[in-house]
Formats: structure tokens, sequence, C-alpha cells
């Protein structure tokens, strides 16, 4: 004679709740690790393009540094612009080599989701360099200034 041993509902559904309890966590730290990583990606993408936009200005049109800063805020939005420090180094002579340096607040790129793992936005930093070589030398005003 065979006895067949049958869970009961109720037992059943305590089990998946634990499966649940042990798997959820895990599950949102991946999804949350997805999320802030895209972001940090996407804006990293934006600040070098915002970066050599600038340098592309900077040799070739030879603008003041403050029209490229404000061309380089343009280009980064609001919300990756606040707080930004955008350092613009021309060259003096046309066949130097010029630069334009970002650098951004990741709080301002995403939020802070995986905190309670370690890995932590805050006091962190993307940065971007965009050197090039100047194709027309620094306008007489600019030369004053360095």
């Amino acid at each position: 004679m065979k006895v067949s041993v049958k869970a009961k509902p109720s037992r059943r559904g305590a089990i998946l709740s634990m499966e649940l309890v042990l798997v959820l966590p895990i599950f949102l730290m991946l999804i949350f690790a997805v999320i802030e990583f895209s972001m940090l990606m996407s804006a990293r993408t934006r600040i070098s393009d915002a970066a050599r936009h600038g340098s592309r200005l900077l040799c070739l049109s030879g603008q003041s540094t403050e029209q490229i800063q404000h061309s380089v805020k343009g280009m980064l939005g609001p919300s990756l612009s606040r707080e930004c420090e955008i350092d613009v180094q021309p060259a003096l002579y046309a066949g130097a080599v010029g630069n334009v340096h970002i650098r951004v607040p990741m709080r301002n790129a995403a939020p802070d989701l995986l905190w309670m793992t370690g890995f932590s936005v805050r006091n962190r930093f993307l940065e971007a360099d965009a050197p090039m070589v100047m194709e027309r030398q620094v306008a007489s005003q600019e030369l004053d200034r360095l």
C-alpha cells in the first residue's frame, strides 16, 4: 500500500512566501543596479559629447571661455549642469593642444539607489576630457587674460 503525502494548501503558501522573502531583495537590488548604472552611462555619454562639442568650439571658432562654458552647460541640460565644473584651457597658438575638462557630481546623474550595498554616488564625480589641436590662434583678449 502506497502512502502519498500531499502538502496542505496553507503549507505550500508558506513555502512560496519564504522563497519570495529570500529572492525579492536580490532581485530588487539587481533591478536598482541596472537602473542606476544605465543612468550613469547615459550621463557619461552626454558629458563626453558636451566636452567634445566645447573643444570643437574652442579649436575652430575661437570663442571666448565664457561662451564655450555657456554652450557646454546648454548641452548638459539643467540637471547635469548644476554644480558642474567646466575648465576651458585654450592653447596659445595654432597647432598646440587645447582642452575642455568637465566634472559633474554623480548625484546629478542618478539617484543613490545602491547606498545600502556600499556603492554610493555621494562624493563621486563623472569626468570627461576633450583635448583637440587648435586650428586658430586664441583671440587677443583671451591672450591678455592668460
